[in-house]
């Protein structure tokens, strides 16, 4: 079969925008991606438009900053119009026939603008905006949830000083703001008295939407499940794992992970997607309650997860299954995934090692120096009797793995690479701020 796809892949800078390039380019006649200035020397700087495998690039643009102040309304602001437009030039000029975007503000701005796009006979695989901004939509994610019975945290809105007082003295402290619409977990703040929590909340804005405010979950354990939705809304393709190894318990900086069987909330995920009538790729996000040992829903994802070469490294190619969806097809068979595989991004697993090495010494000489207490004593780092085996453990001969995109294929292009590993060498510098807390 000849390739018959020209595609626009946006966010250059996302992980998940270079795996959909690499699983899409055997279709593709065409691939070209799309970014946005890069303000900062080290800010996100966009690896897969550095791709062989990507015939040209284009800077856009942004169109963030509306979504990042919570500015979220149906008709574009001026950032978004221009951001459309351009847009609608790139595919104009190089005869585009469908937009995958790899990052949230993306698909909110897309999906809003579905029709501009079509009149160019121009595919873009995500639902129509009412149906995407309820996915993207932090609360009503959760109210949704709830309706169909799967446990969340107690979620509250929050319009005022007034409010926030009265739900702290209600809770009680650690607090969590989160920003209704976030990615990244950008905006997200534990706080742990009044004054951090008032000096963290902006009402003096008008035209946004306020954050929520959640119960704090000790010791939770994150999760997450990763699906393709046909237009029915049934799922036709699920995919789960649990982390091996991640800068500390309950936190999202992980390096290693392994495939696993189904979680026993995936019947709920159903329920969900399907009364929120979702279709294409996703995934939602879950914390493990120690208290109950209630799986709890924090959010949904209304995109292809970063990790989304788990997948396509395995042949299974959920990007063009996604694209099938979009245009009113039969999902295709996906093969299912094989257990107990280890998913390695080796670069940036040795770079972590030295970090929890580096956090360990920092949280032990905090003790002895007497510092502050932690917020969450269960998040301790690994004590060194554990961490340096499971490291070795990783690479022991008899495992099977599985290696990123940017290690596995350095030589065929060692551009995207390197920029990616300079990357994450940055975001390893910024942690170190968290070091011993």
């Amino acid at each position: 079969m000849q390739p018959d796809l020209n595609l626009l892949v946006t966010s250059a800078h996302a992980p998940q925008a270079y795996s959909t390039i690499r699983a899409l380019r055997p279709l593709a006649r065409k691939i070209v991606v799309s970014g946005y200035p890069v303000k900062a020397l080290l800010g996100r700087l966009p690896h897969a438009a550095y791709s062989r495998l990507v015939d040209r690039r284009y800077s856009v643009p942004s169109p963030v900053g509306d979504w990042q102040a919570g500015r979220i309304q149906r008709a574009n602001s001026e950032a978004e119009e221009a951001y459309v437009t351009a847009m609608l030039g790139i595919c104009e000029r190089e005869g585009i026939t469908a937009v995958f975007p790899c990052w949230d503000p993306d698909v909110y701005v897309l999906s809003k603008n579905r029709e501009r796009f079509a009149r160019l006979g121009v595919l873009v695989p995500v639902p129509d905006f009412d149906i995407t901004l309820a996915a993207l939509d932090k609360y009503r994610t959760v109210e949704a949830a709830l309706a169909v019975g799967f446990p969340c945290p107690r979620t509250y809105l929050c319009e005022n000083d007034a409010d926030a007082r009265r739900i702290a003295a209600e809770e009680g402290f650690p607090l969590v703001i989160k920003p209704r619409f976030t990615s990244g977990a950008r905006g997200l703040h534990v706080v742990r008295d009044e004054g951090e929590l008032l000096g963290r909340l902006d009402f003096a804005q008008d035209g946004r939407y306020r954050p929520m405010l959640q119960e704090f979950i000790p010791g939770g354990r994150k999760q997450s499940l990763q699906f393709l939705v046909d237009r029915k809304g049934q799922l036709c393709f699920a995919f789960h794992k649990r982390r091996v190894r991640s800068f500390r318990v309950n936190t999202r900086f992980g390096t290693v992970s392994e495939s696993a069987p189904l979680p026993p909330y995936c019947g709920k995920v159903a329920e969900l997607v399907k009364t929120m009538n979702w279709w294409g790729g996703g995934g939602v996000e879950v914390l493990h309650d120690p208290r109950d040992g209630a799986f709890k829903l924090m959010e949904m994802n209304a995109r292809f997860a970063r990790q989304l070469w788990n997948r396509t490294e395995l042949g299974i190619n959920e990007p063009q299954a996604c694209l099938e969806i979009a245009r009113g097809h039969e999902c295709p068979p996906l093969p299912q995934y094989p257990l107990g595989v280890l998913f390695v991004s080796p670069y940036e697993d040795l770079l972590l090692c030295g970090l929890q090495l580096a956090d360990l010494a920092a949280w032990r000489l905090r003790g002895l120096l007497g510092g502050t207490p932690p917020g969450d004593a269960s998040n301790a780092p690994l004590p060194l009797r554990e961490l340096l085996p499971g490291f070795f453990s990783t690479y022991r001969r008899g495992r099977t793995r599985v290696l990123d995109p940017c290690f596995r294929h350095f030589f065929q292009d060692p551009v995207v690479s390197l920029i990616w590993w300079l990357q994450f060498g940055t975001w390893v510098a910024g942690a170190c701020r968290q070091l011993g807390r």
